[in-house]
């Protein structure tokens, strides 16, 4: 995971923990979800294949595209990005709760 994450999205992660998971719509296969920290914020680039675009978005902007209010487009909720999202927005202090 590490390694994928750095060469499509150019982000190094430390502590890494796992929050949940849900079944992916092709036969056989599970989508994971976790948190990380980035351990450089600056180093963040797009591969141009499989990734477009990288962006960090403040928790003010997540709160108003979660109010339907923010030019930021959020998964459904019944993903687990969403509760990804949901739940790093809830926890400011860094600890995730887990789906």
């Amino acid at each position: 995971m590490h390694r994928e994450i750095e060469e499509e999205a150019g982000v190094r992660l430390s502590a890494v923990r796992f929050f949940g998971s849900q079944p992916w719509p092709y036969p056989r296969s599970l989508m994971i979800g976790f948190h990380a920290t980035a351990t450089d914020d600056d180093l963040a680039h797009p591969d141009g294949e499989e990734i477009v675009e990288v962006r960090w978005f403040t928790r003010a902007e997540i709160a108003s595209a979660l109010a339907g209010e923010g030019p930021v487009g959020l998964p459904g909720p019944a993903s687990i990005a969403r509760r990804l999202i949901v739940d790093w927005l809830e926890n400011e202090d860094g600890r995730e709760s887990g789906a």
